[in-house]
Order: C-alpha cells, then sequence, then structure tokens
C-alpha cells in the first residue's frame, strides 16, 4: 500500500469538537460533498475567513472522510468504535486518525513523548528545536508544529503552564480491547517501516496520553494486522494484505 503523503498536512489549530461534528457526517452516512457543505456551515462561528475555514475543513476531511494513504477499513472501524465510545476514548480515536493520516502528527507526538520521559514539562523553544533537528528547519514546519500544540492543548491532551511551555494532561484510560487494537495500528500507515515487533508499538512514546491497559493487543481479531515473523521474545507485524486498498 502507498503511504505517500503530505510533508505537513496537519497544520491547522483543530478543535476536538470540530473533529466530533465530522466523525457523525461520516457515520450519518453523509456523502463528501454534502459533509464540506455541512462543515463549512458549522465551521463559519468559529473561523472567520473563507480560507482558513477550507485549509480547517480539508483537515477534518482528510482525517475522517477520505482514505487516501490510510486505508478504508481503518477508518471504518473508526466510525463504529466512536459511536459507542466515551468522551475519552473518542479523542483517543481522533488521535488515532491522526497519527494514521499524518506521517507529521506522529512525528511530533513521537518527539513530546520522548521529552516527557525525561522531564515533566517542555518548554516551546525545546520542542521547536527538536521537530527542527527531527523534521527539518522551514518555516511552515515550525508553524505547524505551534498548531499541533494549540490543539492538544485544547483537547486536553496537553496542559499550557503559563510559562512558554506544555506538561501531560491527565492520562486517558483505555481498557477497550478493539478500540487499543486500532489504535496500536495507526502507527504503520505512517511509520517509515513497513514492519514493526509488537514491542516498538506498544512501548511508543507517541502513547503518551494515555494509560493502557496490558495484554489489549489482540492480533488474531484484527483486520488491519498480521503476523509477518515469529521470534524469540520478538513478534514482527505489519499492515494485512486485505487492509492494502486505498483509495
Amino acid at each position: 500500500m502507498s503511504k505517500k503523503k503530505p510533508l505537513v498536512g496537519f497544520d491547522r489549530y483543530v478543535e476536538k469538537q470540530w473533529m466530533d461534528q465530522a466523525a457523525k457526517l461520516v457515520g450519518d452516512g453523509k456523502p463528501l460533498a454534502e459533509i464540506n457543505v455541512l462543515l463549512d456551515e458549522y465551521l463559519l462561528t468559529s473561523i472567520d475567513g473563507e480560507t482558513s475555514r477550507r485549509k480547517t475543513k480539508n483537515i477534518l476531511t482528510a482525517t475522517w472522510v477520505k482514505s487516501s494513504g490510510v486505508d478504508e477499513v481503518f477508518k471504518a472501524e473508526a466510525v463504529e468504535l466512536f459511536r459507542s465510545a466515551n468522551n475519552a476514548e473518542r479523542l483517543a480515536i481522533h488521535y488515532g486518525m491522526g497519527i494514521a493520516t499524518y506521517p507529521y502528527f506522529l512525528s511530533l507526538s513521537k518527539i513530546l513523548g520522548r521529552l516527557f520521559k525525561l522531564q515533566d514539562e517542555v518548554t516551546n523553544s525545546e520542542f521547536n528545536r527538536r521537530v527542527i533537528e527531527s523534521v527539518g528547519d522551514r518555516e511552515s514546519i515550525k508553524r505547524a508544529a505551534a498548531r499541533y500544540l494549540q490543539s492538544l492543548i485544547q483537547w486536553e491532551v496537553l496542559v499550557s503552564t503559563g510559562k512558554s511551555s506544555v506538561k501531560p494532561g491527565n492520562k486517558i484510560q483505555l481498557k477497550n480491547s478493539a478500540l487499543i487494537t486500532w489504535l496500536y495500528s495507526s502507527v504503520l500507515f505512517s511509520s517509515e517501516k513497513d514492519r514493526l515487533s509488537m514491542d516498538e508499538i506498544v512501548s511508543d512514546p507517541a502513547w503518551f496520553p494515555f494509560e493502557i491497559a496490558p495484554g489489549c493487543f489482540k492480533l488474531a481479531e484484527s483486520q488491519l494486522v498480521e503476523v509477518v515473523h515469529q521470534g524469540i521474545g520478538s513478534t514482527l507485524i505489519s499492515l494485512s494484505a486485505s487492509a492494502g486498498s486505498d483509495t
């Protein structure tokens, strides 16, 4: 399956309730053309300017509606999970959709997660420095990194300390094995590697917002991933062949 995706893509401030609305419209079976109209109307009271609204709407539809670079089964599972999810689980689903749709979102989440393993708070300047080292020193990249932080603060994944730094919000408890298996599979859509070990996925620093119950990665129950190598102490998995038809 092709993983060709935009370098940045997630470059706007996006509120959780906007993502909720996009997910609801998809769950209602609305076609893309109608979703575009309804989202434009929905965002009118929140975003001034047609261009800004269009760019934000593009992120919402790329994340929740279109399947370019992301398998349709993955998004269909997200819609089903969203229907019965509580508020915290819905946030986890949006987070997984961001990771699967945008490699940049995954990269920034990994950077933050690694930093939080070393310290309780991360300054904006330190975060930006690590982003530049990892992704590159371009104005569009730095701007998008700032929008990512602002979005995750609004989602309450991060807390602004009021001194140009952030710390993690309260851990989001996840115990639903179907949701957890789906969430873990999201990294395979944006990873530079076609295969990852289960240990790599489970211990990925991108999961810093969550407290995930152990033993809930149910490979046998997933249509999205498959075991490609079983060794002593190591299980390599990849996206399954049936999860390779993106449109």
